[in-house]
């Protein structure tokens, strides 16, 4: 969040904080929701005309004025081990979108971080990461359902072995070029997007294992395990219920981030 500028009310003589505001989604004018400064949450409200997800705007700072406390990240430290995925239960909303469909759950978190579908600063009128990300998932299913099936109709049934002269292996080998591409996306989401590293560095957490390597490991060989400690680290699990068709995998009254005291904008 932008540093504070006060600004004298010639009315009553009480200086009122004018403070920059994200907005956390796409919101009408007149909407209210709950913003996060210092530690501090505060009401707001949506100017006329409505605002789009990550675009600012001002609004006074009164204190008090949020009906929940800010979600502060931890500071140095992660707030759980890579492999405690059941922490809340094998049942839990944020674990099974990280089995079934990984790719939404790092929308979620991005949405939580205010950044795009790339990992990168959001800006005002932005596709949702969530949509997007939802949007490819189930093109890696149907993908891998017609590959097989159409495999499936170049076997001979007597041998079991491919039908000479048929493009079988040449249809393999796109399958093959398909499914690299789909490792190296998903590694390139959560590693190159820098988001594992970008939550590192604002909480201030050192690399305890391979040592400058550390989230390419973790992205390349349990990218599940990743994306579900990214989940917990930027959500109060405790407080807040999990979603799976939310885009932030939070109620609407979950308050936003913050690390050090900041809230992310």
């Amino acid at each position: 969040m932008e540093p504070a500028v006060a600004i004298p009310m010639a009315d009553k003589g009480v200086p009122v904080v004018e403070v920059s505001v994200s907005a956390p989604s796409h919101l009408p004018g007149g909407y209210i929701f709950d913003a996060a400064a210092n530690g501090q949450t505060f009401s707001v409200t949506v100017p006329a005309g409505g605002v789009s997800r990550g675009q600012t705007f001002s609004a006074p700072f009164v204190p008090g004025g949020g009906g929940v406390s800010a979600s502060a990240v931890p500071e140095g430290r992660w707030k759980d081990g890579l492999c405690d995925c059941c922490m809340f239960g094998c049942c839990h909303p944020a674990l099974w979108m990280g089995i079934c469909c990984r790719l939404a759950l790092l929308g979620q978190v991005q949405n939580r971080l205010r950044l795009n579908w790339l990992g990168e600063r959001a800006n005002p009128g932005d596709q949702s990461p969530f949509k997007v990300l939802l949007g490819i998932s189930p093109l890696a299913v149907v993908k891998s359902v017609l590959f097989s099936s159409l495999l499936q109709g170049f076997i001979d049934p007597s041998t079991g072995l491919p039908i000479e002269g048929s493009p079988y292996w040449a249809i393999t080998a796109v399958n093959i070029a398909f499914n690299f591409a789909v490792i190296v996306f998903s590694i390139y989401a959560i590693l190159l997007s820098r988001q594992r590293r970008y939550i590192r560095e604002r909480s201030g957490i050192p690399e305890k294992s391979c040592q400058g390597c550390e989230d390419c490991c973790c992205a390349f060989w349990c990218g599940c395990c990743t994306v579900t400690q990214m989940a917990r680290q930027t959500a109060e699990y405790e407080t807040y219920v999990a979603q799976c068709c939310s885009e932030t995998g939070l109620p609407v009254s979950a308050p936003q981030l913050q690390f050090g005291g900041t809230e992310i904008v």
